[in-house]
C-alpha cells in the first residue's frame, strides 16, 4: 500500500513539475501567435498523457481492456460515458491509447472497419489531430497545477446555471470553430459520480419523473446534452461514441487511490454512431441519450452477473480488442521523470527558480479569482485577432 500511496504522490509531483517547467514557459506565446500557442500547448498534453497510461499499466499493473469500436483519432467526435467514481478521467487517457491504436496494425479487422478511417497523424500516436477536451465540473479549474493546465488546455466549464453553462458553451464552440480545430470532447452526462448518496437523488429523480430505478449508472442530465450536440453538429462534428465504462475493483475516490485500492481490471466498451444517425430535435435528443443510458444499465448488468458487456443492436457480445504496444506510453513516462528530476534540482537549488514558481503560483490565483481562468483571456485574444 506504501508504494501505491507513493506512486500517488509522484503522479500529482509530475503535474507540478510539468506545469511550472514546461506550460509556464509556453504561456506567453498565447500574447505572441496564438495559434501556434494552441498547437503547442495540445502538444505537452497529449505528451503528459502518455505518464498515466504507463505509471497506471506498468506500475500499478492495471490492465486495460477494450471492447467494440476503434476511436477514430481523426474526426471530431463527443465521447459520453457514464460516471462511476470520480477518478474515472484518469482512466480515460489509457483507454483512448490503446483505443486509437492504427486498425490496420490488427489483422482482425476487415477492410470495412477501415473505410474512412484515416492514418493517425500525432507524433505520439495517442490522439491524432484529434485533441481531447474534457467537460469539467467549474470549480475543477481552481485545483493548482492540474486545474492551471486544464484551463490553459481550455476545456468546457460547467457550473448548472444553464445561463452561464450556455455563454461557456458558446464561447468553447467559437473558440474551436475560429481555429478550425477538431478534438474529442469526453462527457460525463451523469454529471456526477455512481456514489450512494448520489444514487439516492437519482432513484428520487426516477420516482418523480415515473423513470426506472438504475442500479449501474445515474439518470443522465439531458439539456447541456442536447445544446452540446445541436451547437456542435453545425461546426463539423462527425460522431458520437457512446463509452461503458466498468471496474473490478472501483477506486471511489482519490483517496482510495492513494489507499492502495486500485482497480486491476478495468474494462471500455466504445460504440461509434454516426452523427447522420443522431436526431436533429431537441426532444429526441434528449430521448437518444436516455436510450442509451437503459441500454448502458442493461449491458453493466451483464457485465457484473457474467462478466461480458453486450451491444443490444446486435444482441451479441462486442468484440475484443488487443492492446496496444506500451513502448511509446514508457518512452513517455522516462521523459516525465527527468522532467520531475529538473524540478527538484531547481526548486532546491535556484532563487530565481523559486520565484518563478511562486509568481506564476499567484498569477494564476488572481485571474481564477477575477478573470474566471486563462480560458477566457484565450478566447478574447483569439476573437480581437480573428477579422
Amino acid at each position: 500500500m506504501a508504494v501505491e500511496s507513493l506512486l500517488c504522490v509522484v503522479w500529482y509531483y509530475t503535474i507540478i513539475s510539468g506545469f511550472y517547467i514546461l506550460y509556464c514557459p509556453v504561456l506567453y506565446l498565447m500574447f505572441i501567435n496564438h495559434r501556434l500557442y494552441r498547437k503547442v500547448v495540445d502538444a505537452l498534453f497529449e505528451l503528459w498523457e502518455l505518464f498515466p497510461v504507463a505509471l497506471f499499466q506498468c506500475c500499478y499493473s492495471t490492465k486495460l481492456h477494450h471492447f467494440g469500436d476503434y476511436v477514430n483519432p481523426n474526426e471530431k467526435t463527443i465521447m459520453i460515458m457514464n460516471h462511476r467514481t470520480r477518478v474515472d478521467w484518469n482512466y480515460v487517457w489509457i483507454a483512448l491509447y490503446h483505443a486509437t491504436q492504427n486498425p490496420n496494425e490488427d489483422c482482425r479487422v476487415c477492410k470495412e472497419q477501415l473505410n474512412g478511417l484515416e492514418e493517425p497523424g500525432s507524433v505520439f500516436d495517442i490522439g491524432g489531430k484529434s485533441k481531447i477536451k474534457i467537460v469539467l465540473k467549474d470549480g475543477i479549474k481552481n485545483i493548482p497545477a492540474i486545474g492551471w493546465i486544464m484551463q490553459l488546455n481550455f476545456f468546457l466549464y460547467v457550473k448548472r446555471n444553464w445561463q452561464e453553462d450556455n455563454n461557456n458553451l458558446n464561447q468553447f464552440v467559437d473558440y474551436y470553430k475560429s481555429l478550425k480545430y477538431d478534438y474529442r470532447l469526453v462527457l460525463f452526462p451523469e454529471g456526477t459520480d455512481l456514489s450512494e448518496s448520489n444514487k439516492i437523488r437519482s432513484d428520487s429523480f426516477a420516482v418523480a419523473h415515473n423513470l426506472p430505478k438504475y442500479d449501474f449508472v445515474l439518470h443522465p442530465r439531458l439539456t447541456g446534452w442536447s445544446a452540446l450536440c445541436s451547437r456542435l453538429r453545425g461546426t463539423g462534428l462527425a460522431s458520437v461514441y457512446d463509452v461503458t465504462l466498468a471496474y473490478d475493483n472501483p477506486a471511489q475516490t482519490e483517496l482510495d487511490l492513494a489507499k492502495g485500492n486500485i482497480p486491476k481490471n478495468v474494462y471500455f466498451h466504445f460504440k461509434r454512431y454516426s452523427i447522420d444517425k443522431i436526431p436533429y430535435n431537441e426532444e429526441d435528443l434528449k430521448k437518444w441519450l436516455n436510450d442509451r443510458w437503459g441500454e448502458k444499465e442493461i449491458s453493466l448488468r451483464k457485465f457484473h452477473k457474467e462478466g461480458n458487456f453486450i451491444d443490444l443492436e446486435t444482441t451479441k457480445p462486442p468484440a475484443y480488442r488487443s492492446p496496444r504496444s506500451m513502448i511509446v506510453a514508457k518512452a513517455g513516462f522516462t521523459f516525465w521523470t527527468i522532467v520531475n528530476l529538473l524540478f527538484t534540482y531547481a526548486i532546491y537549488c535556484s532563487v530565481m527558480f523559486q520565484f518563478w514558481v511562486l509568481y506564476h503560483s499567484v498569477l494564476f490565483v488572481i485571474v481564477t479569482c477575477y478573470l474566471g481562468g486563462f480560458q477566457n483571456i484565450q478566447y478574447r485574444l483569439l476573437k480581437n485577432e480573428t477579422p
